[in-house]
């Protein structure tokens, strides 16, 4: 017959309690923290406006990022001049940028929308169905 002995003191049993007690509140309370979303600078941006269609759109002014919430989106304001046309007048567009995962587990941001409201409040021009991957290399 095996028979197990305890020759600690009242302090092992307290300790040990306190352990699980930690223990438990640790597990039911504690949230792991939020993955802050990779970061999309504007120069990275701005190259990837510039080469998605490089006849019709070039990069006049990057005004800056807007957060809509959430995260994962950013949106872009960029005043934008076709360069084949010497004459047309430059229009402001909202660009839409998006950090998706791709099917190995990495996160790209892609510019998923190019929208302007140059026709009026209501009507959007632009596209609206883009994948772009933003690549942050120089090329």
């Amino acid at each position: 017959m095996l028979r197990l002995s305890h020759k600690g003191g009242r302090g092992e049993a307290g300790g040990l309690r306190l352990y699980v007690v930690l223990l438990l509140a640790l597990a039911g309370g504690c949230v792991l923290p939020a993955q802050e979303p990779l970061p999309l600078d504007a120069r990275a941006a701005r190259q990837t406006l510039d080469r998605w269609n490089p006849q019709y759109s070039k990069v006049v002014e990057f005004y800056g990022f807007h957060d809509p919430g959430g995260g994962h989106t950013r949106v872009a304001y960029v005043l934008l001049a076709a360069p084949g046309d010497p004459a047309g007048k430059p229009l402001v567009f909202e660009a839409t940028f998006k950090l998706l995962t791709r099917p190995d587990g990495r996160q790209q941001w892609f510019l998923t929308s190019l929208v302007n409201h140059s026709g009026g409040l209501t009507r959007r021009q632009g596209w609206d169905n883009l994948l772009v991957p933003v690549e942050s290399g120089d090329r």
